[in-house]
């Protein structure tokens, strides 16, 4: 059993390096490389099956029992949800969400026994995706900065781009004010619902409403989708209305939670405020900084990407009717081509043009969150702590 796997340790790293390969090359994953993966993985769960077959028959001592098999597909759905969701939100291309989902499902297969699994070890994996993404970018960019410029000029440039980007997303004035106290009056009543909810509720949904990380994947991932729920004024009502509700109920029934419960929603919302504005805004930022590339009419083509910046100003532009209400990291359209092409021709500005960046390569990190998730068995923010 223990060769098995590791012969499955094999084809899975000789088929991500040449994922990896590809995508560096080309800045595309072949559908042809995804399905050739998916048929690996197939023939590999089916010769488990086989060994289980016989083990259940006592024709061998090492072996799965059938449970894992249930446990794989349960494994197998979040992660393609997870994919689906990062597809869907733009943060990476179909074809990286599809090489998520397969790396994902081979886990398992090559280390039964990998921690979190069966239900959170697709957040296992995105962790380790992301922080060492995150932390090879920064790490760049720092070096990139103090190579060019003094450190002075450099942390001055920084600071800058930190108060624009939080000016961008906070508004100005009154209404700017007003939004934030929303957002955090709101968002506060999400996770004080989160505490209530898995306190009634611990038998029947706890183990899920009590892990705040997986409301931290989906609120994350889904900011440019739902974030603005959190500023609106209807919910701001609507949250009052519950805060009244709570206190009142909190009085009676839970009196001696009701300031803890309160002030864990707090810190939740501010842990969670710190990492959405660094790690998704201000990264972001820094990321496609580096690889912004401004095009002309003449030079738009299908498949280039929108800067971040650029997407939510189409996006916001009633002229385009939600035209750009869905736009994923696979590049535009023909459609969308056609329409940018005729909005910038029609601009009344000399030679008018749209900011777009470069495709980044991420196979390779969504295939070395899969080496140190198996290598490390945990998550890297653990090291962190």
């Amino acid at each position: 059993m223990k060769y098995l796997h590791l012969v499955y340790l094999a084809a899975f790293s000789w088929w991500g390096v040449s994922v990896v390969g590809v995508d560096m090359a080309t800045r595309k994953i072949p559908n042809a490389r995804i399905v050739f993966g998916f048929r690996l993985l197939l023939l590999a769960l089916g010769l488990l099956a086989v060994n289980t077959l016989l083990g259940h028959y006592g024709h061998t001592t090492s072996y799965l029992n059938w449970n894992f098999y249930p446990m794989w597909a349960a494994h197998f759905f979040w992660s393609a949800l997870a994919g689906v969701i990062l597809w869907y939100t733009g943060i990476w291309p179909a074809g990286d969400a599809k090489f998520f989902m397969l790396c994902a499902a081979w886990l398992p297969v090559i280390n039964p026994y990998v921690r979190n699994f069966p239900h959170y070890l697709f957040v296992g994996l995105l962790v380790n995706t992301f922080v060492a993404a995150a932390l090879v970018a920064l790490g760049s960019f720092l070096a990139s900065g103090f190579y060019q410029a003094s450190p002075a000029d450099f942390f001055a440039e920084l600071w800058k781009d930190v108060k624009a980007r939080f000016a961008s997303l906070s508004g100005e004035g009154a209404r700017g004010g007003w939004r934030i106290a929303a957002y955090l009056a709101n968002l506060t009543f999400l996770f004080l619902l989160q505490q209530v909810l898995n306190m009634e509720t611990r038998y029947f949904l706890g183990r899920f409403l009590g892990r705040t990380d997986i409301i931290y994947f989906f609120l994350f991932f889904l900011w440019d989708k739902v974030g603005g729920a959190f500023s609106s004024k209807k919910w701001m009502y609507a949250s009052t209305a519950c805060y009244a509700l709570y206190f009142f109920a909190g009085y009676f029934f839970f009196y001696d939670r009701l300031a803890a419960m309160l002030l864990a929603a707090f810190v939740n919302v501010f842990k969670f405020s710190l990492l959405l504005f660094f790690g998704r805004f201000m990264l972001e930022h820094l990321m496609e900084k580096k690889d912004t590339v401004y095009v002309g009419p003449r030079e738009l083509e299908p498949g280039m990407i929108l800067s971040a910046k650029a997407a939510r100003t189409l996006k916001d532009n009633p002229l385009f009717e939600g035209a750009f209400d869905d736009h994923f990291k696979d590049g535009l359209s023909a459609e969308q081509v056609q329409l940018l092409k005729d909005w910038l021709g029609k601009l009344n500005v000399q030679d008018p043009k749209i900011e777009t960046v470069k495709g980044r390569p991420f196979a390779l990190w969504i295939f070395a969150g899969a080496a140190l998730t198996l290598l490390l068995d945990r998550g890297l923010v653990t090291f962190f702590k």
